[in-house]
C-alpha cells in the first residue's frame, strides 16, 4: 500500500513507470538503459529511496510517451503546458477549419461556465465537465499561438523586406516559450 506521506510526485513516478513500461512491453532495465542511469539507481528512484533528477524528466516521458509527471508538476505550480504542433505545411483551408474549431470550442466552453455559474455555487459534476472544456480551449489557442508564430516566420523567411519604413520580420525566438 502506498504511503500517505510519501512524496506525490514519487508515488506518481513509481505508478506511471511501471504502467506505461508494462503497456509498453518494456522492461525497467531497458527503460533505465534509454535513459542513461544504471538500472540500479533507476530502482531506487521508483523505490523513492532517492529522488529523480529533473534533467531526465523530459526525456523518461518522451520515452513512456506519456506526461502524466509533467502535468502533475505543472500543477503543483499552478501551471499548464500542452504540446506544439508539428507543422509541415499549412494549407489555407485547414487553416479556416482549425480557427473555427477553436472558435466552436471556446463558446462551448463558455456555455458550460455561464452554466455552472448559474446559480452561485460549483458541484463537483459541474467542475468535472467545465473545467475539462476550458483546458481544451486553452491548449487549442496555445496550439493557434505557436501557429500563428511559425506560419509569420514562413512567410516571412522567403519574402525580403526593404525599404526604411519596413520593420524586421518578427522572431519566434524572442517570445515566451508556452510554460514563459
Amino acid at each position: 500500500m502506498d504511503d500517505p506521506n510519501k512524496d506525490p510526485f514519487l508515488l506518481a513516478l513509481d505508478r506511471v513507470v511501471r504502467g506505461r513500461a508494462k503497456d509498453k512491453q518494456l522492461s525497467l532495465s531497458d527503460l533505465a538503459k534509454q535513459l542513461g542511469p544504471h538500472y540500479r539507481m533507476f530502482s531506487y528512484w521508483l523505490d523513492g529511496q532517492r529522488k529523480f533528477p529533473a534533467d531526465l524528466l523530459p526525456k523518461l516521458c518522451l520515452a513512456l510517451e506519456n506526461y502524466e509527471l509533467l502535468d502533475l508538476l505543472e500543477h503543483q505550480v499552478g501551471r499548464v503546458a500542452y504540446p506544439l504542433p508539428k507543422i509541415d505545411k499549412l494549407p489555407k483551408i485547414e487553416d479556416v477549419r482549425a480557427v473555427q474549431g477553436l472558435v466552436k470550442e471556446v463558446g462551448e466552453a463558455l456555455q458550460s461556465l455561464a452554466k455552472t455559474l448559474e446559480d452561485g455555487i460549483v458541484e463537483k459534476h459541474e467542475l468535472e465537465e467545465t473545467v475539462p472544456q476550458l483546458e481544451d480551449v486553452i491548449r487549442e489557442c496555445a496550439r493557434l499561438k505557436h501557429w500563428l508564430y511559425e506560419h509569420y516566420e514562413a512567410d516571412h523567411s522567403v519574402k525580403l523586406r526593404s525599404g526604411p519604413d519596413e520593420r524586421k520580420p518578427y522572431r519566434l525566438s524572442s517570445q515566451p516559450t508556452e510554460r514563459g
